[in-house]
């Protein structure tokens, strides 16, 4: 590849190119696979313009791997912009959140290639476009929405689904643990204050319940914009029909998934599989690590999630190369 500011403008064309290539494979009135084929793309042109962010930004050798020839991955380059970003801009963090769902769709795709969920991919990938859009202005001084085939973009204007009918359908297993997992991203993003949300057309707000007239979610339609607003709430009551909820301060930060994905992050080698579950079992039984918060904190007992400091991801990682049998 050639050298200096050549490097950074063919990044950001192949970029381009990629994202239009993706938009108008979705924008096809009739075509089989499109939300993989589509994502595929535009995930791909959001890693080139991640690298044209770490090379302009961060470093011009920091998008290479340590052989000096082979670039840096998606996760690699996303994780490297989200902590230069972040330290000004912590609203950056749905960006990093919407595109870590969409590549995790990207990567397991084959899971997940049911019509059902084209809505839920949808609205993840109009917000990636948009997130585009807007991260090429504000960082490299270029407007994609001026180019003529952008003219007809579908993807940014409005659902192509009704979001009633939408969330009154049954899901399938695979489904549902997508469906959760972008649920409980955005919930997770509200605790850390950051109100931009990960997706286009829902606007989500939850607190713990248990339940709520047997309903995990309250539902409230925008008729003017057709978006769908999902909330929970609790009231302070001694009635006992009303939603149990307890709050239990200075848990440490990070949750199972979050735990997850700091170590992936952090050390693509860790596979989460046998020896890793084995050494998070020891992890759980030291409270320098862990603390469990139960639902019944007198009984210890039902409902319960473990909390994960942040030293956690460094002692799993180091214990996983370790020479113990585990």
């Amino acid at each position: 590849m050639a050298r200096g500011r050549t490097i950074k403008k063919v990044l950001l064309d192949s970029s381009q190119a990629a994202l239009f290539a993706g938009v108008e494979i979705h924008n096809k009135p009739n075509i089989l696979y499109r939300y993989p084929t589509a994502g595929i793309l535009i995930t791909n042109a959001w890693e080139l313009a991640l690298k044209a962010y770490v090379y302009k930004y961060i470093g011009k050798k920091k998008i290479y791997e340590e052989d000096g020839i082979h670039t840096i991955s998606f996760s690699t380059a996303s994780r490297l912009v989200k902590e230069h970003i972040v330290k000004e801009d912590k609203n950056y963090l749905a960006v990093y959140e919407n595109l870590r769902e969409l590549n995790d769709y990207r990567c397991s795709n084959i899971h997940f290639a049911n019509p059902n969920l084209d809505p839920i991919v949808f609205m993840l990938m109009a917000k990636a476009v948009l997130n585009y859009d807007e991260f090429l202005k504000k960082y490299f001084n270029k407007d994609i929405t001026s180019a003529d085939n952008l003219i007809i973009l579908p993807i940014g204007f409005k659902l192509p689904f009704d979001p009633i009918q939408y969330l009154a359908q049954n899901y399938g297993e695979a489904q549902n643990d997508f469906v959760n997992e972008l649920i409980a991203t955005v919930r997770d993003l509200n605790d850390r204050g950051v109100e931009e949300s990960i997706v286009v057309g829902f606007n989500l707000y939850t607190e713990s319940v248990k339940k709520v007239v047997n309903a995990d979610i309250i539902a409230a339609i925008d008729q003017l914009n057709g978006s769908v607003k999902l909330t929970k709430r609790y009231r302070e009551t001694d009635d006992p029909k009303a939603p149990a909820v307890r709050f239990t301060p200075d848990l440490p930060p990070l949750r199972f998934k979050d735990l997850k994905a700091r170590i992936k992050e952090k050390d693509p080698e860790v596979k989460i599989y046998k020896r890793f579950y084995a050494i998070l079992r020891e992890v759980q039984k030291q409270q320098r690590y862990c603390k469990v918060n139960y639902l019944d904190p007198n009984k210890k007992s039902g409902t319960k999630t473990e909390f994960y400091t942040e030293d956690t991801v460094d002692y799993i990682i180091g214990e996983y190369h370790s020479d113990k049998n585990y």
